[in-house]
């Protein structure tokens, strides 16, 4: 029995059609499926890429807030923000997070929560989740970060925001360290 071989020849439009479906297919996968790296939310050291000496280090024995980073929105619209992961973190989790308007920074005050780190705007604080900023104003991101077990130094090498604005999804990443000491008195 011979197989019968059939010679189909595709008209222009289901050639277009095709090309259409798979650049769709394709294109919505944005690399790897993941939020854009290049949206218009951006802190100092995420400009400048990786800072190797750019950390802080507190005492350790309890959580410890890291305050040091701001955040500008360079877009043309209000982005909101989803989440904030630390980067490569370890012997280190995060316990809570903040978003504080404007240009003034927490620091590292002390332990977490911060009961008053001596700045103004505190008061106007938010939770990550949720929090609204328009184009070409600041915040200062306050994260509170604990040592998963005690007596081990607890590192990560930064940290990831995960926003949305009306034209996508991105993160913003950002290489200021936070290290926890080993013990309660020597960073």
């Amino acid at each position: 029995m011979r197989a019968l071989r059939i010679r189909v020849k595709p008209s222009p439009l289901t050639v277009a059609a095709l090309a259409v479906t798979l650049a769709s297919a394709l294109g919505g996968c944005g690399g790897g499926g993941g939020p854009a790296a290049d949206g218009p939310l951006s802190s100092a050291s995420s400009l400048h890429g990786v800072i190797p000496n750019g950390s802080i280090c507190v005492p350790g024995g309890r959580a410890q807030t890291f305050g040091d980073q701001q955040f500008t929105n360079f877009g043309h619209t209000t982005v909101v923000l989803d989440r904030v992961v630390l980067l490569r973190p370890h012997n280190q989790r995060l316990v809570g997070s903040y978003a504080v308007p404007g240009d003034l920074l927490v620091g590292a005050p002390g332990g977490w929560p911060p009961k008053n780190p001596g700045i103004p705007t505190w008061k106007n604080r938010r939770a990550v989740h949720g929090f609204r900023l328009v184009p070409g104003k600041t915040f200062n991101l306050v994260l509170g970060v604990a040592a998963v077990a005690a007596g081990r130094r607890a590192t990560s090498q930064g940290m990831l925001v995960y926003y949305h604005d009306s034209a996508g999804t991105y993160v913003a990443k950002n290489y200021f360290g936070n290290i926890i000491a080993a013990n309660t008195h020597t960073c």
